[in-house]
């Protein structure tokens, strides 16, 4: 049986289906988690792991396997930190 969240308003009630996890929802969790986390931490250990996180998306990026990107991707999202710049 699946379970269905209601949305009240003054007209009537809208039952929406349960949407789940999903990876949409981990990736928010880990950012909403560890995001704030990193602030804090000491600055210099951050800038370290954050140049770290920045090399590995760069060494992801070059190999063949999508996954590696996947994975360098979602830790850069989820410690909040910007890799607009590196490419």
């Amino acid at each position: 049986m699946k379970q269905s969240v209601v949305l009240a308003t003054t007209e009537k009630a809208i039952a929406l289906p349960n949407p789940g996890i999903n990876w949409t929802w981990i990736i928010n969790l880990l950012i909403a988690v560890m995001g704030p986390l990193l602030r804090l931490v000491t600055d210099s250990l951050r800038e370290e792991l954050e140049d770290w996180l920045k090399a590995f998306y760069v060494k992801a990026r070059e190999t063949p396997n999508p996954w590696d990107d996947f994975l360098a991707d979602v830790l850069c999202r989820a410690l909040k930190i910007d890799i607009s710049d590196v490419r």
